[in-house]
């Protein structure tokens, strides 16, 4: 082949290039503008793999888990007294009247606390029971003086107690009864508020460990009815 028709075989060579180049679309550079790249399609995981990477995700907790939740604590209840037909004071037992409620004792030194059916109208009365040891408690009379220098007649003047002492086996029971104007308190002498219209009944009972004093007091309206109750009660200490 003649070098002539080889020079004219490149000529037509880089002819049909250019054409090819043209008919292409330009790169993404030449509008200068950047073109987003395609995303990868995402890679497929085994099982696996799945599992792993969960795994890995620490765990959200819920809202209610975020912070402790504190409920509303309602306050214990009072426990209520149960009745028992029978008042139990060092091993010594007596029968209790079914209408008499036993309640809280309002101080330490009281064993046992009743409230009594009110009547005619009137406030309900109360019946508290006390322990002391021989020797202990002071002596009748000094007693009995105290309880009536805190009672008064209508004009004032002071009241007669009611005594009377009996016995059963080894247990002496002295009953004492005031009414009138009553001021109750723990000395000689009106104390507390002057209450018109009251009765008070106590009930020493001696024992062989020591003596039971009982007092039921209130409006006379109330405790009047309730005063063979009370006697029954005071003599029927027996030991349990």
């Amino acid at each position: 082949m003649n070098t002539r028709i080889l020079a004219a075989l490149a000529i037509f060579a880089s002819s049909l290039l250019l054409v090819s180049a043209c008919g292409q679309s330009s790169p993404p550079e030449a509008d200068g503008k950047a073109q987003p790249l395609p995303a990868a399609p995402p890679a497929q995981s085994s099982p696996a793999q799945a599992a792993a990477t969960v795994a890995q995700v620490p765990p959200v907790a819920a809202p209610e888990a975020a912070a402790p939740i504190f409920a509303a604590v309602a306050p214990p209840a009072v426990a209520r007294l149960a009745k028992s037909d029978r008042l139990v004071i060092q091993g010594f037992a007596s029968p209790v009247p079914a209408a008499w409620t036993p309640t809280q004792p309002g101080s330490a030194m009281r064993v046992a606390q009743f409230a009594l059916p009110p009547a005619g109208g009137a406030e309900a009365g109360e019946l508290v029971a006390f322990f002391f040891p021989k020797g202990q408690g002071g002596s009748h009379d000094a007693n009995i003086e105290r309880w009536a220098s805190q009672f008064a007649t209508a004009d004032g003047k002071p009241v007669a107690p009611k005594i009377s002492t009996s016995k059963g086996g080894d247990i002496e029971v002295t009953l004492v009864e005031l009414q009138g104007s009553y001021a109750r308190g723990v000395g000689m002498g009106p104390t507390g508020d002057v209450k018109p219209d009251q009765t008070l009944m106590t009930a020493l009972v001696e024992t062989s460990i020591g003596r039971i004093t009982l007092q039921m007091y209130g409006p006379s309206k109330t405790i009047s009815p309730q005063r063979d109750n009370f006697i029954k009660l005071a003599k029927g200490f027996r030991p349990a």
